[in-house]
């Protein structure tokens, strides 16, 4: 920017005081307004765009000091530098003019020089502070127009993620009304039907509504928690108590209790967990029936509980052949349609179970054991 457009305001009673000092700026291309009052000076730096104004304090009916307070009391104003012109050079004086609102002074009989360098930086602080202001403005702009695609980004996503809890209720919903149907008609064959073949078609139609049945559910319960719109229903828990609740019906529906032993020792400390019962027991409950599915023709499961590192630790270990290596690192991800990793009857389980466990502040992990078998270490905060 060339010196000729900034313009300065010279306010001084004193004409030969603005003659000198309108010489040595016109000389430098600045262009020139004078005011021989404070009250001038007031009235003109509201009425004009001034980059600088030389102000001398000493001044009869307004001096400088109550100038400059009533210029940096403008909003209008208050932005303009303001440089004092003082035959005083003792500190108390320097000290007002700046509790007043100056940015800097000079002192009379000034230096050409020393006055130019100064009026020359503070028009330079001055066009740095507006094109920061504007760089600002800008910026605020885009951080606006930013926050606003955001906004509706996610905006778009929760209706998507409404959209889809919805659609998969209305899912499940559906499924379940067939699946009645069918589970009723297969109650119906049973009665009318005691042949072996016949009651063997009507016991895998029934395992197949059941399975889908619970396919429908499981579903639903990870959209729900993927979306955080189950409703943990919290409680204090007995965890001891409920592995042996899972233990015992476990026991009871197996079709050769012989073959499955499930070793959970009773331990004379009880513990406890903040958590959903429900939706713990279902854990507990899936990864013992995958080590019983997918386990040796004698399966034995271990199940453990210890406290450590403030936090209590479920662990269930099996002597089955684990798990293969190739699917082990994203055991616990929802499984795609094309994955290479999906081993039927563990991906949807294993995926809802992290999900249940980071809904509960814990984790869950899942591993080979060196000597054999699978092991999974089901981790809650101690309450």
């Amino acid at each position: 920017m060339k010196n000729q457009n900034y313009k300065i305001l010279i306010v001084d009673d004193m004409p030969k005081n603005i003659m000198v000092l309108g010489n040595n700026l016109m000389n430098e291309d600045y262009q020139i307004a004078y005011a021989r009052s404070g009250q001038e000076a007031i009235e003109l730096s509201e009425s004009n765009d001034f980059d600088l104004i030389l102000l001398d304090i000493m001044m009869p009916d307004m001096d400088g000091y109550e100038t400059c307070n009533k210029i940096m009391a403008n909003p209008k104003t208050k932005d303009i530098p303001i440089i004092f012109i003082t035959a005083k050079n003792d500190f108390d004086s320097i000290v007002k003019g700046f509790d007043a609102g100056a940015k800097d002074y000079v002192t009379k009989p000034f230096n050409s020089s020393e006055l130019l360098a100064r009026v020359r930086t503070h028009l330079e602080l001055k066009r740095s502070r507006e094109e920061l202001k504007v760089l600002n403005k800008d910026l605020e702009q885009k951080v606006a127009e930013r926050t606003s695609q955001l906004k509706d980004a996610n905006d778009k996503l929760m209706k998507l993620d409404s959209a889809k809890s919805s659609f998969l209720g209305i899912i499940s919903h559906e499924i379940r009304t067939p699946l009645n149907g069918i589970f009723g008609s297969v109650e119906m064959l049973n009665d009318m039907h005691d042949d072996e073949e016949t009651t063997d078609i009507i016991q895998m139609i029934s395992e197949s509504a059941e399975r889908l049945l619970s396919f429908s559910e499981l579903s639903t319960l990870i959209t729900e928690l993927n979306i955080d719109h189950y409703k943990l229903n919290k409680g204090k828990v007995n965890i001891s108590e409920l592995v042996q609740m899972v233990r015992q019906e476990k026991i009871l529906n197996l079709s050769n209790p012989k073959a499955v032993k499930i070793h959970f020792p009773q331990e004379k400390e009880e513990h406890f967990i903040d958590a959903d019962k429900k939706l713990i027991k279902k854990i507990i409950n899936d990864v013992i029936e995958n080590s019983i599915r997918f386990g040796s023709k004698e399966v034995e499961i271990e199940v453990k509980i210890e406290k450590q590192d403030g936090k209590i630790h479920l662990h269930i270990h099996d002597n089955g052949k684990g798990f293969p290596e190739h699917i082990l690192p994203n055991v616990l991800e929802v499984f795609q349609a094309d994955s290479e990793n999906y081993v039927e009857g563990k991906g949807l389980n294993l995926a809802a179970a992290k999900l249940i466990m980071e809904a509960h502040n814990g984790n869950i992990e899942v591993y080979n054991i060196e000597d054999g078998g699978a092991g999974v270490q089901i981790s809650f905060p101690n309450t």
